[in-house]
């Protein structure tokens, strides 16, 4: 009989009974090549410990194949020392039992792993004299077993001693560790290593970090590759996914093709699905890893698909990862609205930074006085501070609600301090690099109006230490991490005259073997430093010094670049690269940098996600670059995965390409745009539904419901709300005002049936008062050649001013006979047979960096709107007027009077 009642009786009187049935139940399926029925242990009203134990023993069942008839007897009789050592109480009753009893070696494998499990229940200072404990009276008598012990014993015994960290250089486990490594290395080559033997020692290898992983478990590969091809089950998914996460160095594209296909064919067969979480997150977690994770889009969508019935079910510790995995992609956007409940839920029962860094991203703006309440109270908590990572769960909510007020980033980063100095490991592991990322993240975030100096102090003594003095100092890419801190905040010797000369020797030396990240990030430094540090005068050394970094920044994205011929790169890297060369002026306009734009139009965008999506309209706008084929490939891409992307993805590609001036080749991707903001309304920024509605505006798409949305009380009044919290009170409410005034203007104009009231007449006056125009040469000498040419000044108007707030450069009235004629005091509509002529002085960038026939959107949107209101648009492009043929004398009055049509 199944036990069914059991949950009814006492567990004292069944426990007995249980064992003894679950583990001939677990033996019979275990022959049968059948899965372990581990519901009826889940059923059971057991404490922790005896759950956890029965839970781990029987997911590893299924891999350890037959027993030997020794090892089955001894599992079966379930002797009474096996027993005593599962039914203790506490650590302290389970080390008295090792130190008294004579243990077999089944008994003090067994001892290893109850041990860890009451580990995970005490705090730190008992931890500590566990481990203690565990080094001085356990080791010992582990010793004369290991010459006995198969793989598995081997394995569970090396994994436990590491996570209860007792060191690599302790003879027992660098003994034991031999010995699991050489019976790997000399198994026949039909013979396959047990997978829970390989997932427990790739993590117990890769604890701490204190081997290099490739060399060490270079022979696991050829067993992997076996598992992989035999994967039919979730546990065997499970534990591929630890194996592949912690081996990733050794991982190529074929290998993780094959495990990819084969989840594929699981997730397709229904074995891996939301009644399989553990699996699934172990999944996710191996694909999201940074290395690679952009080309696993596809397939992490669809994980996050098959967790979305289970997401209100799972532990808040996978929740949690879940966010984190949606916010880096972006999608898939039906996940929002369940994991904004979910957050929220979590937050109820864990009040703590990390569940606070997971809800507030999905948060409403109504939300963020709760949310900053919370913040307010855990920042100044102690306790708070001493939770994992918590210096890391802090920034990330003080980042989200874009958090601005001094005494709270004070707090912050003084928290920081006390954190770098109570803890050795953020100078032994090189953890503070976190925070000097972080702080340049922050910084840059601000505007650069927020300075830390005792942070930037201790932080870039840290790093110069460890250039100094630690092996870090010898790894290209920590000497750029470390590097870029210290040239952005200097706070070094003779910081106010040149950079150290031990870091301009290794940036120097290391120049061949920077990748595309580090270079970034060297760029990045050298931005900070010459926004906040030489900003006003950069002294003759350090120009000197940074002629050099930009001479090493050429020769890297050269090499990247070259390199690509061979391995084609990918459009993340590829947009990190631009971006390194955009962070310095004097880079962006070399050959290089028009070298690695012009890549764009060669690249392949088969497997195009939102991340990806985002960095080139990014790309796109801050270079105006233009390229049809990719700006195509991105719409496709929106109209697609429709379904899946969020707004916020869908605004950044219709502003890139109003912008420049791009029109998609269907109207069915802005329709599907159109419907992607009116689902996503409440979860967007005022700034972000303001310019895709601009866009789609330009594109005479936007929807008339989109349109009711966003001119009423209950908006505008978001928009205030969003200003009054917004970081940067000197630019961003003036950019949020003049875009709602773009966008009043375009509906007026273009959409008069919408009947949208004109409501900026104030905000336009208030505008020109602001301004004193102070006009470029190119200005000041079409005027003068005006001037001549109309032999007066009273028949042209300069900078005028129209009623929806445009800027004319010039305004020329002529009457019947095509004559110039005085400019009417005020703006007249079209008359009989009177003419006015706008003049428009287009500047460089009024055009595509790389087509200057290209007319980017606003401009093209301008002309448009002032032909409506009357005006015959004539333009002059300062390209072709600073061109050579330009320069002959009487050129550009001769042009004046062609394009004016003046013939005396």
């Amino acid at each position: 009989m199944y036990l069914n009642f059991a949950p009814r009786a006492q567990w004292k009187h069944v426990q007995h009974v249980l064992q003894m049935r679950q583990l001939l139940l677990l033996r019979r399926h275990v022959n049968l090549g059948a899965k372990p029925p581990i519901h009826t242990v889940e059923a059971l009203p057991a404490n922790r410990i005896y759950l956890q134990y029965y839970s781990r023993r029987m997911e590893s069942a299924n891999s350890k194949g037959r027993l030997s008839d020794r090892r089955e007897e001894a599992v079966n009789k379930e002797d009474a020392v096996m027993i005593r050592l599962r039914e203790a109480k506490s650590s302290e009753e389970l080390m008295e039992m090792i130190a008294r009893d004579t243990l077999e070696r089944h008994h003090l494998v067994e001892s290893l792993s109850l041990l860890w499990l009451h580990y995970l229940n005490l705090g730190t200072p008992e931890r500590y004299a566990l481990t203690d404990r565990v080094h001085k009276e356990v080791l010992q008598r582990i010793d004369p077993h290991i010459t006995h012990m198969d793989i598995n014993e081997l394995s569970c015994s090396y994994l436990y001693l590491r996570k209860m960290h007792i060191p690599n250089s302790e003879s027992t486990v660098e003994t034991i560790l031999g010995r699991a490594l050489k019976a790997i290395d000399t198994k026949d080559q039909g013979e396959l290593v047990p997978l829970t033997a390989l997932s427990r020692l790739s993590v117990g290898i890769n604890l701490e970090r204190d081997f290099f992983t490739p060399l060490v478990c270079r022979n696991f590969m050829p067993h992997l590759e076996k598992h992989i091809a035999q994967c039919d089950n979730e546990e065997q998914v499970r534990l591929l996914s630890t194996c592949l996460f912690q081996l990733h160095q050794l991982i190529d594209e074929d290998l993780l093709k094959d495990y990819k296909q084969r989840v594929s064919e699981l997730l397709q067969r229904g074995v891996l699905s939301c009644d399989t979480p553990k699996a699934l997150l172990k999944l996710l977690h191996m694909l999201n890893i940074r290395v690679w994770s952009q080309r696993h889009t596809q397939i992490i969508r669809e994980i996050l698909l098959t967790l979305r019935p289970c997401l209100h079910q799972l532990e808040a510790g996978d929740i949690k990862s879940i966010c984190r995995t949606f916010l880096h992609h972006q999608e898939p956007a039906e996940l929002m609205q369940p994991l904004k409940e979910a957050t929220e839920k979590l937050l109820e029962n864990e009040c703590t930074p990390d569940a606070l860094s997971c809800a507030v991203p999905f948060a409403e703006p109504l939300q963020r006085e709760k949310y900053l309440k919370l913040f307010h109270k855990l920042l100044y908590s102690d306790a708070a501070w001493l939770l994992p990572n918590a210096s890391n769960h802090f920034f990330s909510v003080l980042r989200t609600l874009k958090i601005s007020d001094l005494p709270y980033c004070n707090t912050y980063w003084s928290g920081v301090i006390r954190e770098l100095d109570s803890s050795p490991e953020e100078q032994t592991h090189l953890r503070f690099l976190g925070h000097c990322q972080r702080y340049m993240n922050f910084n840059n975030n601000l505007g650069g109006t927020y300075r830390h100096f005792n942070v930037e102090r201790k932080l870039s003594r840290m790093c110069m230490s460890a250039i100094e003095e630690d092996i870090a100092g010898r790894l290209p890419n920590k000497v750029a991490r470390l590097a870029a801190f210290v040239i952005a905040y200097g706070h070094t010797q003779m910081s106010w005259k040149k950079f150290p000369n031990i870091l301009m020797s290794k940036i120097v030396t290391m120049a061949p073997q920077f990748d595309i990240q580090d270079c970034f990030v060297l760029s990045r430094g050298m931005q900070i430093a010459c926004e906040l540090r030489f900003r006003q005068d950069t002294p003759a050394l350090v120009a000197m010094q940074l002629s050099t970094m930009d001479s090493i920044l050429i020769g890297c994205a050269e090499r990247h670049l070259a390199n690509a011929e061979r391995e084609p790169l990918t459009a993340s890297e590829l947009s990190i690269i631009i971006r390194t060369l955009s962070h310095r002026k004097t880079l962006k306009n070399t050959m290089v940098y028009m070298q690695a734009l012009s890549l764009y139009k060669t690249l392949h965008c088969k497997d195009l996600s939102s991340r990806v999506v985002r960095d080139m309209a990014y790309n796109f706008n801050a270079s105006h670059f233009f390229v049809p084929e990719l700006l195509e490939s991105m719409f496709g891409y929106v109209s697609e995965q429709h379904e899946h992307i969020t707004g916020d993805t869908v605004e950044k590609v219709l502003t890139c390409s109003y912008n420049l001036g791009y029109t998609p080749a269907s109207l069915q991707t802005l329709e599907r745009a159109a419907s992607v903001l009116l689902r996503d309304f409440d979860q967007m920024s005022g700034l972000s539904l303001v310019q895709a509605c601009l866009a789609l505006c330009f594109y005479k798409t936007i929807p008339d419901e989109l349109i009711n949305q966003v001119f009423c009380v209950k908006f505008i009044q978001r928009i205030e709300d969003e200003i009054q919290v917004c970081y940067s009170k000197a630019t961003y409410p003036e950019r949020v005002l003049n875009l709602v005034m773009q966008l009043n203007r375009t509906v007026c104009l273009d959409l008069p049936e919408a009947n949208v009231p004109w409501f900026q007449q104030n905000y336009i006056e208030a505008q020109i008062s602001k301004k004193s125009p102070h006009p470029r040469a190119f200005g000041r000498e079409v005027k003068h050649l005006l001037k001549n040419l109309l032999t007066d000044d009273k028949y042209f108007r300069c900078n005028h001013t129209t009623p929806y707030g445009y800027q004319i450069d010039f305004v020329i009235h002529f009457d019947r006979d095509k004559k110039p004629m005085a400019a009417p005091p005020l703006e007249v509509t079209m008359l009989d047979r009177i003419t006015k002529v706008a003049i428009l002085l287009l500047r460089l960038d009024s055009f595509c960096e790389n087509d200057l026939t290209a007319l980017r959107g606003p401009e093209s949107l301008k002309m448009k709107h002032l032909e409506m209101m009357g005006y015959k648009v004539l333009h002059i492009n300062e390209h072709d007027w600073n061109s050579k043929y330009m320069m002959a004398p009487g050129a550009k009055a001769n042009y004046l009077k062609c394009l004016l049509q003046i013939t005396h």
